[in-house]
């Protein structure tokens, strides 16, 4: 069964939902008839189990394969929640925990309705785990059957970047990538001529061939998978097995070029390509630079920040720069996606490498004295395979089409420029990427090491301590201002006629929580009847909310970095929380009146009043 299959036409208004119900109904009608029993092997979209269950809200049959086929779907879409009342025996044998979301087991009792068989659910998540993390168990076995009830096994990831924690080569996405970047594929079959077996003739300026090299280096592909692991942090979204192959296409073979699209093989545009790079064609080379793999996997920058000037007519290498870096279309990829490459692209980072980015931009600098190709593979730590002949060519030809523009008066001098800068661009981009040195990078690691930390019940470190500083107060009293357009916390000396509320810092706290591949921080309220912290609000957190975390380890900074917009909403949100309606009974409530005088509604001591009002000062009214 597939729910991405033909509607049925038996199902239910225009969109035909229900289609799923009535295929797994009719699946499970099999085990009224004599005969064997039946496996139903099913591939189902969250979304549409959404919408299936809406379905359900009306459902008035009552025989046993419709209630059957009912349960599944209701625990299929919510597999945590206690199941509903059915008319057949369900029970949840195997549930999901935060350890082992990815598999659960149902079990319904028909046997009593005269069928030889049970049913029993085996339902795999596939969105709850990252590909870029170690597959739970070992010996590719991840539930242990040989006992009853199954046993998954824990997710166990890495806690940190390859170059500290260990490979990401033997995940699924290592996999797939190794599998594709195989030489079987390239210089050892696929580049090579039919019949006579000699090497395509233009492999050492292919960018495609190229960057296969690049991949089947393990330290460059480890360091290519971080990129793609703190890229799911900063859109706080997993890769797919769609995503993943899709951003491995894209790294490999780039953007399409529009003759791609209608006649031309990419192996023949390539070939194309290379025989006009080497007879002296500066834009065909520069096209050749635009599809190696670290111009394919961070997305285009800014149009704004590379001015418009008016390309010459002849083929220079600018002509690219003016088509790729000012280009405004769909992006290749998912909006989410796009925008955290973005956030962690090498060009736009700040942090000095180690002392390694001044050195690039140095040799960026020193462009027309000496090659930034053959000046970048002195640099420590630098693989062959990060480098080509594509890179070499590249700088055969920028700096003389520099020097050519800066002589072309205001016009000319822009295009130098941004000709420069493009070529700085690539050169931290490919040094980023070979070197392991991304934007955030220690908040990434940061977050891999506390998520690890959560799943395996250690204490937590620095990115619980900034969170507690960052959301919940330095002081023994909290005041926010439910009114108020942002709830933000309040001084002691509150503004004039303003409505806010107290809680005590001791009945807050704030927990890092991991549940399969996500990481959230709970806000935590101590009831005042029991006295047991109950979550009041979850807070999830990506780079974005980390970021901040970590800059208020030694306490509240008051100020939010540069991708903190996001960041500070979802913080207010949480905050927000502890005000709602069912948490006001254990809150202070306070007003100032238009002298700005503090009062505080208190119980009364005595009498029929049902309060009173008290100074904040000491004094009563």
């Amino acid at each position: 069964m597939n729910d991405a299959s033909v509607p049925r036409q038996d199902a239910y208004g225009d969109r035909r939902t229900g289609s799923l119900f009535l295929d797994l109904r009719d699946g499970v009608h099999h085990l009224f008839k004599p005969g064997p029993a039946l496996v139903v092997f099913a591939n189902v979209n969250r979304g549409i189990l959404v919408e299936e269950c809406r379905v359900l809200d009306n459902l008035t049959r009552a025989e046993p394969a419709t209630q059957a086929a009912a349960a599944i779907i209701r625990w299929l879409a919510d597999p945590r929640a206690a199941p509903g009342e059915s008319l057949v025996p369900v029970q949840t044998t195997v549930p999901l925990t935060a350890a082992s979301p990815y598999y659960g087991q149902l079990a319904i009792s028909v046997t009593d309705q005269g069928v030889t068989h049970d049913i029993i659910v085996h339902a795999v998540f596939l969105d709850t785990l990252s590909l870029l993390e170690p597959t739970p168990g070992h010996d590719g076995r991840s539930v242990n059957f040989s006992v009853l009830p199954a046993i998954p096994a824990p997710y166990e990831p890495l806690g940190g970047l390859s170059d500290d924690a260990g490979s990401r080569s033997g995940t699924i996405a290592g996999g797939i990538t190794g599998q594709l970047a195989d030489a079987t594929h390239w210089d050892g079959a696929g580049c090579r001529e039919n019949g006579s077996g000699s090497l395509c003739e233009a492999y050492d300026l292919c960018p495609f061939a190229q960057n296969a090299r690049w991949l089947r280096e393990q330290q460059l592909r480890d360091r290519f998978l971080d990129a793609l692991r703190a890229a799911e942090l900063a859109g706080g979204r997993r890769f797919t097995y769609r995503d993943l192959l899709g951003h491995l296409a894209l790294a490999i073979i780039g953007t399409p070029a529009q003759s791609w699209l209608t006649d031309e093989h990419p192996c023949r545009w390539a070939e194309r390509t290379v025989r006009e790079a080497r007879n002296g064609n500066a834009q065909s080379v520069a096209e050749l630079a635009s599809h190696r793999i670290y111009a394919n996997l961070f997305p285009i920058t800014d149009p704004a920040a590379w001015p418009k000037r008016r390309p010459l007519a002849e083929p220079r290498a600018y002509r690219v720069v003016a088509s790729t870096m000012r280009a405004v279309h769909d992006a290749p990829r998912v909006r989410v996606f796009e925008q955290a490459f973005n956030l962690i692209d090498p060009a736009r980072d700040t942090d000095s490498w180690g002392g390694l980015r001044p050195t690039i931009l140095d040799i960026i600098e020193a462009m027309d004295v000496a090659p930034p190709a053959d000046e970048i593979r002195s640099v420590e730590g630098w693989s062959d395979a990060a480098s080509s002949e594509v890179e070499r060519r590249l700088d055969a030809v920028v700096p003389g089409e520099v020097t050519a523009d800066l002589g072309r008066g205001r016009e000319g001098t822009g295009r130098a420029e941004l000709l420069r800068k493009w070529r700085a661009v690539l050169l931290l981009r490919q040094a980023g990427l070979a070197l392991g040195w991304l934007p955030y990078k220690s908040v990434v690691q940061s977050w891999l090491n506390e998520h690890q930390a959560a799943l395996c019940n250690r204490p937590s470190g620095a990115l619980r301590l900034g969170l507690n500083n960052l959301v919940l107060p330095s002081q023994a009293e909290f005041i926010l201002a439910p009114f108020r357009p942002r709830t933000m916390e309040l001084g002691r000396s509150l503004p004039a006629n303003c409505v806010a509320v107290s809680l005590l810092a001791r009945d807050l706290r704030l927990e890092l929580v991991a549940d399969g591949d996500t990481l959230s921080a709970e806000l935590r309220l101590a009831a005042v009847q029991g006295g047991t912290a109950e979550t009041v609000a979850k807070l999830p957190i990506d780079l974005r909310i980390a970021r901040e975390a970590l800059l208020n380890i030694d306490g509240p900074s008051g100020s939010f970095t540069e991708i903190g917009e996001a960041a500070f909403a979802r913080i207010e949100r949480a905050r927000a929380a502890l005000i709602s309606g069912r948490y006001l009974a254990s809150v202070r409530l306070l007003f100032s009146d238009a002298a700005g005088q503090a009062w505080e509604v208190v119980p009364p001591t005595s009498g029929v009043s049902p309060f009173r009002v008290q100074s904040r000062s000491g004094g009563r009214r």
